[in-house]
């Protein structure tokens, strides 16, 4: 087959198939704007898949990447809750007693934090501050803010690493 037949066969299996491999990706990840961009990590997959696979059976190939790639978000999603949850311990470091001078360590060990928050990328900052201060989820910011729930996690992670590398300095 030609190069432009193999490029239409891929364009048509591809169109035919997206909606139903968003809607698959959606209920296993449940989160369809995740499941639209781990499609159109499916579309960058298919450019690169052996073209005789594709020809014979262009669907199971397709929700076979989508599969993998569903389970392969799911594990870096476990790992950045694991993260999430080690980082969460660094910070929320809890003292046994409340005397003046671990009280003023704090409050200063505070105003450093504050300090490094007000340092971050305004991106970061704003998404930090929704999700920790303002008891926002990752998906309600994403949808006030216009951008992805995997963006989101990109800021938080890059603000979680930014305070742990503080708190690392000032122990």
């Amino acid at each position: 087959m030609a190069h432009s037949e193999d490029q239409m066969a891929l364009v048509e299996a591809w169109c035919s198939h997206r909606p139903g491999l968003v809607r698959f990706l959606a209920r296993r990840l449940r989160c369809e704007a995740t499941a639209k961009d781990i499609a159109q990590e499916i579309w960058l997959r298919l450019q690169r898949v052996n073209r005789p696979a594709l020809h014979q059976n262009p669907r199971a190939l397709l929700f076979q990447i989508a599969a993998n790639l569903a389970t392969d978000h799911y594990r870096v999603q476990q790992r950045r809750l694991e993260l999430d949850a080690e980082i969460g311990e660094l910070l929320s470091d809890e003292r046994d007693e409340a005397s003046p001078e671990h009280l003023l360590m704090a409050a200063q060990e505070l105003a450093q934090l504050e300090q490094a928050v007000d340092r971050l990328p305004e991106r970061s900052r704003e998404v930090f501050r929704m999700n920790r201060f303002e008891g926002h989820s990752q998906k309600e910011i994403a949808e006030r803010l216009g951008i992805s729930v995997t963006a989101v996690e990109k800021h938080l992670r890059k603000a979680f690493a930014r305070l742990a590398s503080l708190r690392t300095q000032l122990e």
